[in-house]
C-alpha cells in the first residue's frame, strides 16, 4: 500500500509563521527614516516585522540557519511559550497588521501589491484564529490546536528540533545544546500550563492524541540519562568534530546527561503525569463540534489553510464530486492492468498485496527503497528544463524518519533547507512499516515531497531576495501542498508514467486520498462524523490499509482544516493555469506560467489569482517582470 505523506512536520510548511511576533517601536519607525526610498520602505516595514520575529523565536532562528553574534546570538535559548506570551501575540498580531494599513508612503507598486496582500491575509487570519479563549501561547494558530496531542505539540517535535536543527560545529555549539537541554524542563511546564489553560474552558485533547503523546513520552523517558536520544545525539554530532579533544568531549557528554536527569527527564514526567491525568476523565474522540468556540475555530481554520472563503458544507461536496470523479479513472486504469473485478478500493488492495511491487521488510529492502528514490529523483534532471526556467540551487537528500517518530508519523514529510546553506532540503521517509511503501506508490511520494514539489517551492522561495522576508519565507498550506498535489499530476502530464501504469494509478489513488480528506475533515468537524465513520469511508474509497487510516483520521482530528489544504489548492492551481492557457492561446508558456507560480513566493490564492491575471495582462511573457 501507499505511503502517504505530510509537507513538514511540526509547522516548518509555513517556516517563518511559526511566531511572526510585533516589530518594536523603533523598528516600526524605521521604514520611514532609515534613507531608503519610499518604494522599498514598504519592504523595510515588513522585513524589519519579519525579523523582529525571528529575533524573538530562538528556536525558529535555528531552524531557519540564521546565526548571531553576542546579545543576538540566541542559540543557547528555548522559545518562550508562557500563557504571558498568548497576551503579547494577540496585541502584537493586531499591531502588526494596524501598521501595514497605516502604511502612507508611496504608492505600492505591483510586487509591493502583492506583498501588502499576503501580509493581511496572514495577519488576519491568524487573528481569527487566536479569537477563541483558549488558544495556545504559540504562533501560527492552528498548526497544533491542542497543547499536546500526538504529532505536532511541542514535547512531541523538540526531539527532532534537537536532533536535526541544533548544529553542533564546536565547543561553543556543543554548550549551547546543553544549555537548551537544561532549559527544557521550564519549556515544558509552560507547555504544561497551556494544557491547564484548555482544560478549564473544556478543550481537552482527543483520547487518541493523549494516548500517542504519553506513548513517546514513556519511550523518551525509559532510557537511563547517559542513554538517551538526547545525549546519543550529541554524541553522534562530537564524533565528527576529532579536534575536540577527547576529555572536553566527554566532558560535555556528561554535562548533557546531568541536564536530562535534573531538567529533560523531569519535565517530561511532569508533562506526562498531566496527560495521564486527562487521560483518566475519558475525554472520548470528537471533531471541533463538540468544543466551546468550536465551530468558529474550524471556521477559521478553513480559511486560513484554504486561503478561500468557502465553509465546510461547499468543501465537504467539492470532495464527494472530486471522489467520484476519480473513481471513474482508477476503475478505467486498473482495468488496463487487469484488473476488473471487485471495487476499486477492493483492487488497490490487491495491488498492494502483489509480490511484485513489494519492498522487502529488512534493510536490505530499506536500502533498496531509498535507492529507488534516489534514481527516481535523479531521473529527472533532463526533464525538469522543459518544464521550468529556474532551478534551486539547493541540494536535496533522502533520509529516514528518525526510528522513534516511525509509529505516529505519516509516510513522508519534507524539511526546507537553511536560509544560509548549511542544510540542505530534506526528504523523510517513513520506514516502519514497509509494507505501507510500494514501488507504485513510491514515485508520486517522490514528486510530492521532493521535485518538484516542496523542495522546489520551498527551495526557489528562498533564492527570491528581491522580495521581502516574509514572502520568501511564509508558505500558506494551500499553496504550499496545493503545489506538491499539482506537481504530482505535472508529472503524469510529462510522461514519467507512459510505461508504467501501476505508478498512475499509485499517482491517482494519492489525488483519491487528498479528495477524500475534504469529505472526511469536513466530516469529523462539522458533520459530527465518529473517527470510526471517517476510517471506513476513507478506507471504502482509497483501498488504505486500516493502520495507514487510523494515523491519517487520527491526524485530521488535532489538525482541524490543514488536511483540506491540499486538494483546494491544487484546484485553484489548475483553475488559474486554465484561466491563463485560454487567455494567452498561443503565446501561454509552461515554463513562464511555472516560474511565476514559484516566483512570486507561496501566496494565499486569492493574491495569487492577481499575480496571474497580471501576467496575463502583460502578454505572458517573463515572469520575473510580472506583476
Amino acid at each position: 500500500m501507499p505511503s502517504f505523506t505530510l509537507a513538514v512536520p511540526a509547522l516548518l510548511c509555513l517556516s517563518i509563521a511559526t511566531a511572526l511576533l510585533p516589530v518594536t517601536a523603533a523598528a516600526q519607525a524605521a521604514p520611514a527614516t532609515a534613507g531608503v526610498a519610499h518604494a522599498q520602505s514598504f519592504n523595510a516595514l515588513l522585513d524589519a516585522q519579519t525579523m523582529a520575529a525571528i529575533n524573538a523565536d530562538p528556536e525558529l532562528k535555528t531552524l531557519l540557519g540564521i546565526s548571531g553574534d553576542g546579545a543576538a546570538d540566541t542559540s543557547d535559548r528555548l522559545t518562550d511559550v508562557s500563557l504571558a506570551q498568548r497576551e503579547v501575540n494577540r496585541r502584537f498580531l493586531a499591531d502588526n497588521l494596524a501598521a501595514i494599513k497605516a502604511w502612507k508612503g508611496a504608492p505600492l507598486d505591483p510586487q509591493q501589491q502583492l506583498s501588502d496582500g499576503l501580509a493581511r491575509w496572514f495577519y488576519q487570519a491568524q487573528i481569527d484564529l487566536m479569537a477563541v479563549p483558549w488558544a495556545a501561547a504559540w504562533l501560527p494558530v492552528g498548526g497544533s490546536t491542542y497543547a499536546v496531542d500526538q504529532l505536532f505539540s511541542l514535547p512531541v517535535n523538540l526531539p527532532q528540533f534537537f536532533d536535526n536543527q541544533h548544529a553542533v560545529t564546536d565547543v561553543t555549539t556543543a554548550r549551547h545544546y546543553i544549555a537548551r537541554l537544561d532549559a527544557m524542563g521550564s519549556k515544558l511546564d509552560q507547555v504544561r500550563a497551556n494544557v491547564d489553560m484548555q482544560a478549564a474552558q473544556g478543550v481537552v485533547p482527543p483520547e487518541l492524541a493523549l494516548a500517542g503523546a504519553a506513548s513517546q513520552f514513556r519511550t523518551l523517558l525509559k532510557p537511563a540519562p547517559e542513554d538517551s536520544l538526547w545525549v546519543a545525539s550529541l554524541q553522534r554530532k562530537l564524533d565528527k568534530l576529532p579536534a575536540i579533544p577527547v576529555a572536553e568531549r566527554a566532558a560535555l557528554l556528561e554535562q548533557a546527561t546531568v541536564a536530562v536527569r535534573d531538567s529533560v527527564n523531569p519535565g517530561y514526567q511532569r508533562l506526562l503525569d498531566r496527560v495521564q491525568a486527562l487521560q483518566a476523565t475519558h475525554p472520548g474522540n470528537k471533531g471541533m463540534w463538540a468544543l466551546p468556540h468550536g465551530d468558529a475555530f474550524y471556521d477559521a481554520a478553513l480559511r486560513w489553510y484554504t486561503s478561500t472563503d468557502l465553509g465546510a458544507d461547499a468543501i465537504h461536496q467539492i470532495g464527494l464530486d472530486e471522489v467520484a470523479r476519480l473513481e471513474k479513472s482508477m476503475d478505467a486504469r486498473l482495468r488496463e492492468i487487469g484488473l476488473r473485478d471487485g471495487t476499486v478500493a477492493e483492487r488497490i488492495r490487491a495491488l498492494g498485496d502483489d509480490p511484485r511491487y513489494r519492498y522487502a521488510d529488512s534493510d536490505a529492502g530499506r536500502r533498496e527503497l531509498i535507492g529507488d528514490i534516489e534514481q527516481r529523483l535523479r531521473d529527472l534532471d533532463p526533464l525538469l528544463p522543459t518544464y521550468f526556467g529556474h532551478l534551486p540551487p539547493q541540494k536535496l537528500l533522502v533520509q529516514p524518519v528518525p526510528a522513534h517518530m516511525q509509529a505516529t508519523s505519516p509516510g513522508g514529510y519534507y524539511y526546507p533547507p537553511a536560509m544560509d546553506g548549511s542544510r540542505p532540503g530534506t526528504f523523510f521517509i517513513n520506514l516502519g512499516d514497509m509494507a505501507s511503501n510500494t514501488r507504485w506508490s513510491t514515485p508520486t511520494l517522490t514528486y510530492h515531497e521532493g521535485s518538484p514539489g516542496h523542495h522546489f517551492q520551498i527551495s526557489i522561495g528562498q533564492t527570491l531576495t528581491d522580495l521581502p522576508l516574509l514572502r520568501r519565507s511564509l508558505n500558506p498550506s494551500a499553496f504550499s501542498e496545493g503545489w506538491a498535489l499539482y506537481a504530482e499530476q505535472l508529472m503524469a502530464e510529462a510522461g514519467v508514467y507512459r510505461d508504467d501504469p501501476a505508478g498512475d494509478i499509485g499517482r491517482l489513488q494519492a489525488e483519491m486520498f487528498r479528495s477524500v480528506r475534504l469529505v472526511v475533515d469536513t466530516g469529523l468537524h462539522r458533520k459530527r462524523w465518529t473517527p470510526e465513520q471517517a476510517i471506513a469511508y476513507m478506507q471504502q474509497k482509497t483501498g488504505m490499509k486500516a493502520s495507514d487510516v487510523r494515523i491519517e483520521v487520527n491526524r485530521y482530528l488535532v489538525q482541524p482544516g490543514q488536511a483540506s489544504s491540499y486538494k483546494m489548492g491544487q484546484l485553484r492551481l489548475l483553475a488559474l493555469r486554465a484561466k491563463a492557457q485560454k487567455q494567452l492561446g498561443d503565446r501561454f508558456d509552461i515554463r513562464a506560467f511555472h516560474d511565476l507560480m514559484l516566483g512570486n513566493g507561496a501566496l494565499p490564492m486569492t493574491v495569487l489569482e492577481q499575480a496571474v491575471d497580471a501576467w496575463v495582462a502583460s502578454g505572458g511573457g517573463d515572469p520575473r517582470r510580472a506583476p
